[in-house]
Parts: structure tokens; C-alpha cells; sequence
């Protein structure tokens, strides 16, 4: 069955970048190997210093990352023992070896493992950032404020201070604040050691010129926190929230004294003010006035193309914003035309390149979910499945479950059971290692429509089985769980005798869920599942039994 444009009602919130519903904002294990190769949380960090972050690492780099580091080692003496454990590292990695065997193997045979490893690690950190500062525009700024410490130090001061100034008016050009400042901090220390004192440059201009930054910087840090005050309310609690509260929050941005950016300010405010003025617009429910908004943003960033290499991210953030909202109101075909520009976007980094990719995959999911053309993503499921392992390594966990759990939305849709199983699989593991139940319980659901309507009863019994063994790894138990572990138990006693009666008391499920006042079960609906698509594909289900029982008959 294709999807429907009931689907397109909802909505969530990661650094400012809206994206429609079904989305988490979770991470994602890969299915078939090993929790070593697991995303990694907060909650558990990870040692630099360990043989997992040199595997995982290594797992991670690319080719030109490969020869780059290869080159790099050569510029060091000494023996490099480093660079068998790497090759070692490299090879058991493409043959699939659990690092567990890995480790205790290395342990036998290399008695100064951590060491070796500690100077692996360095040294692989050392490359890839010279690697990426060399390939980035992003870091000539900081290269350029490294180089004029460098010849402070060897006493080249003449060229110095004109130097400074070049570095501030074009951290100025590119909105990047802090390096403008740091420039500032190193002409004022010039001017203390009485190096340019009388040569162009007086207390005064130095005064005009840090001023001028520290005033930027203050008011993007109060757009910033503007913006995410409001932001937190969807990525925290969803979008059914008290006006009370909302109003709460307007005031204390009021206290924070934010004016609106004059035509003439950085981009930066204009994007932080606008997007955070969206948001509001949105958990207020006046969902015109933000696509208005970002439609008005997008126009903004787009009249100065000479800006955009240095605001490339911010552009793409606002481009998925505006495909969000236009997908959400229906306008299918604006929303085709800013998705082929996100297409068309020459990438200034491998970075930007990563969140393009990332950006475009879930678009191009979400738009044909909500279009109904879902049997075309399944033609081309395995392009994606290949665009998806390829880039959710190396971006957020929550990017990458964004789209691997759309792609079985779609699947799902198409009528195409074993792939929906196949990537549910992969987002349950995803749920489980990011413990977010919410997520789990919502592939649980996907699966069991799934084995529904693929009509095989042995099929839905091995679904409602996986179901409730999943279920009952649980630690805790939310007002959520409880009520599907309810239904779960029900289903495996035996007490609905037709897939119909199934079905019926699935409803009912769906119903009370809906009916709860507690924001967390009103969240998990929001951002998991489009309501009254469920509501319509469960009355169709039912009327598909009703028309079979009518032919047998």
C-alpha cells in the first residue's frame, strides 16, 4: 500500500532543522556486527587512547584518508611499529573479526599493546586533522591565527600586525566571531609591547574593533539560546504544549532584550532570529507564518551567493527547514523544485558534502512517504541502503536513524516485507543501544502492521513473539510500555481469535494512547507515527478482512 498525505502532519526539531514525521532522535546499531561497531553515547565515552577507537577509526576512514596517513607516518622517524598494528587493525576489520578476538589476540602476542596503541591513536589524530585542515576551507582562519603565533614567537613582527587585520575582516566576511576576537587579542598585545603604538593603529580603533565583535557575538548567543529554548520544547516534550508554558518561555526571551537584525547585520543573526521566530510560530500552531519564515530565509541567505561558501551549513539547514514546512502544508511541487536545488548545492568541505548527503537521503524518503510513491523507493532500495551505510557512520546517530527508519516507512508502504524487516531490525538495535524505548516500541508496531498485511498468521506470530522478547529485556516500564506489553500478552494467550479482533483491540490501543494527557505518550505519537494515517491504514486493514470473509462466502 503506498503511503498518504495524512502522513505529513508531523514534525521534529534537531539544531534548528526541522524534518517531518516518522523521525527519532536516536542513533543506529548496524545489523550483523559486533557492539564494538555501535554508535557511541555520552553516557559511555570513549577513550581515546583504547584499541575499539583505533578500530572503529580505521573502520571509518576512507581511501584518500588511507594514503593521506600512509604519507604522513613517512615524515616520522623511528621504526613505526605503529604501522603494522594499523595494517593489522585494517585487515581484520575488512575480514569482519569481532575486536574481541582482536584484542585478545593482540594481547598475546604484543605485550606493550597500550602503548602501541596510545601511539597509533595519536598519530592517526595528528594526520586526519592536518588532513582536514588542509582540505576545508573552514580551518584557514585558524591556520592563519596559528601561523601568526608561530612568527610571533620567532620575533617576525613587522608583517604582524597587518596580518591581524586581514584575518579580522575576513573572519568579519565569513561571520566567524570568535576568530575575529582572537585577532583583536593579539593586536592588543602587539600594541602592549609597544610594537605598534604610533603606527596607524591608536587604543581607540582597537576599542571600535573589539567592540564591534563582542556586540555580534552577545546577540548570537542570545538568538542562539532564543531559538533553543523554543527548540527544546519539540525535541524534549513534542508540539502539544500549553499555551501557558509557551508564554513563559516568550517572556524570558522577552527579558533577554533581542531585537530584530537590521538589513545590514551578519547573516548569522538573521538566520538564528528567524529560525528561532519559526519555531514559535510552529508550537503555536500558525504553521502559515512559518513556512512564511523560512521560505523569507532562505530568500535572505540566497541574495548573497558570495556569503554562502562561508554559511554553506546554515543554508542547508534552512533549505531543509523550508522542505519541511512545504511538505508538511502539501505543496509537493515547491517542495521538488528546493529539493533539486539541495541537489544542485556544490559542497564547500567533505563535511558539508556528509550533511548534503545526509540532508538529501531524508528528504527524498520523507517527500515520496508523504506523495504515496513509496513503490519507487523500494525499486531503488538497494541505492539507498548503500547511500545510507555509506554516510550514517560518519554523521550524527540521530541523522542516521532519521532516514533508516523512513526508508522502512516507505518499505513498509510498498508492500515489501522482508526489506521492512530487514531495516526494522536494524533501528530495534539502533533504539536498544541509544535506550530510547519510545523508538523501539514504534519498529515494534511498524513490524507487526507489517506481518498483518502480509496475511501469513505465522509470520504475525513470530512478530508478536520478537515483539514481546524485546519487551521484556525492559529494565523499566513507562506508561507507554505497559500498555503495548498489555496488548502483547493478550495477543500471545490467544485472546483475539481473528486477525479482525486483533485489529479492533489494536485501535483501542491506538486510542487510549491518544487519549492521554501525559506529554511523553503525546510526544511518542507525534514524532514516531502520523495519526490518522495509522487510524486510516487500520480501517483499511479491517475492510480488506470484511471484503475477504464477503468473497468466501
Amino acid at each position: 500500500m503506498h503511503g498518504t498525505k495524512e502522513a505529513q502532519k508531523g514534525k521534529q526539531l534537531h539544531s534548528f532543522g526541522i524534518t517531518t514525521r516518522p523521525l527519532t532522535e536516536s542513533g543506529l546499531g548496524r545489523a550483523g556486527l559486533d557492539e564494538d561497531f555501535r554508535i557511541l553515547l555520552p553516557s559511555g565515552m570513549l577513550n581515546l587512547y583504547s584499541i575499539k577507537f583505533a578500530y572503529q577509526l580505521i573502520s571509518r576512514m576512507d581511501p584518500p584518508e588511507m594514503r593521506y596517513f600512509k604519507r604522513f607516518s613517512g615524515f616520522h622517524g623511528g621504526d613505526k611499529i605503529y604501522m603494522e598494528l594499523f595494517d593489522r587493525l585494517r585487515a581484520q576489520r575488512r575480514k569482519g573479526i569481532p575486536l574481541k578476538k582482536v584484542r585478545s589476540q593482540l594481547k598475546k602476542e604484543e605485550p606493550k599493546l597500550e602503548t602501541l596503541v596510545k601511539h597509533l591513536n595519536e598519530r592517526l589524530l595528528e594526520a586526519l586533522t592536518f588532513y582536514y585542515e588542509s582540505n576545508s576551507p573552514e580551518h584557514r582562519l585558524a591556520k592563519s591565527l596559528r601561523r601568526v603565533e608561530f612568527l610571533l614567537y620567532k620575533g617576525m613582527l613587522a608583517t604582524l600586525p597587518r596580518m591581524l587585520l586581514r584575518i579580522y575582516n575576513q573572519a568579519l566576511q565569513e561571520e566567524k566571531f570568535a576568530y575575529a576576537y582572537q585577532a583583536i587579542e593579539m593586536l592588543k598585545q602587539l600594541w602592549g609591547m609597544n610594537l605598534i603604538r604610533g603606527r596607524g593603529e591608536r587604543a581607540e580603533d582597537l576599542f571600535r574593533y573589539t567592540e564591534r565583535v563582542l556586540n555580534y557575538m552577545e546577540r548570537t548567543h542570545k538568538l542562539w539560546y532564543a531559538a533553543a529554548l523554543y527548540a527544546e520544547v519539540i525535541i524534549e516534550e513534542g508540539e502539544s504544549q500549553p499555551r501557558e508554558k509557551l508564554m513563559l518561555i516568550d517572556q524570558y526571551v522577552e527579558q533577554l532584550g533581542i531585537r530584530a537584525p537590521e538589513p545590514s547585520d551578519p547573516l548569522t543573526l538573521h538566520f538564528l532570529y528567524d529560525t528561532g521566530q519559526a519555531i514559535r510560530a510552529r508550537l503555536y500552531g500558525d504553521h502559515e507564518k512559518y513556512l512564511q519564515l523560512t521560505r523569507l530565509l532562505t530568500y535572505k541567505l540566497e541574495q548573497k551567493p558570495k556569503k554562502l561558501q562561508y554559511l554553506q551549513s546554515r543554508y542547508l539547514l534552512a533549505l531543509n527547514n523550508l522542505l519541511a514546512g512545504l511538505t508538511e502544508r502539501g505543496a509537493y511541487t515547491e517542495a521538488r523544485s528546493v529539493l533539486e536545488k539541495l541537489r544542485k548545492l556544490n559542497p564547500t568541505s567533505r563535511y558539508m558534502a556528509l550533511q548534503k548527503e545526509r540532508l538529501l537521503i531524508f528528504n527524498e524518503l520523507n517527500l515520496a512517504f508523504v506523495e504515496g510513491d513509496s513503490e519507487r523507493i523500494a525499486a531503488a532500495y538497494p541505492d539507498y541502503l548503500h547511500r545510507l551505510e555509506k554516510t550514517y557512520l560518519r554523521s550524527s546517530p540521530a541523522y542516521g536513524i532519521h532516514s533508516y527508519y523512513l526508508l522502512a516507512f516507505n518499505l513498509y508502504a510498498a508492500g515489501r516485507v522482508h526489506e521492512t524487516f530487514e531495516i526494522l531490525t536494524r533501528v530495534e538495535e539502533g533504539a536498544l543501544e541509544m535506550r530510547r524505548k519510545d523508538l523501539l516500541i514504534a519498529a515494534l508496531i511498524v513490524r507487526l502492521l507489517t506481518a498483518a498485511q502480509s496475511g501469513d498468521p505465522v509470520l504475525l506470530r513470530r512478530a508478536f513473539r520478537h515483539a514481546y522478547r524485546q519487551m521484556r529485556r525492559s529494565r523499566t516500564a513507562t506508561p507507554v510500555e505497559k500498555i503495548f506489553m498489555e496488548y502483547l500478552q493478550r495477543a500471545l494467550k490467544g485472546e483475539f481469535t481473528t486477525v479482525e479482533a486483533g485489529l479492533d483491540a489494536f485501535a483501542g490501543y491506538v486510542k487510549k494512547i491518544r487519549e492521554s494527557g501525559e506529554a511523553a505518550l503525546q510526544r511518542f505519537w507525534e514524532v514516531f507515527f502520523p495519526m490518522d494515517w495509522m487510524e486510516k491504514k487500520i480501517a483499511q486493514y479491517r475492510a480488506h478482512l470484511q471484503a475477504g470473509e464477503t468473497n468466501r462466502s
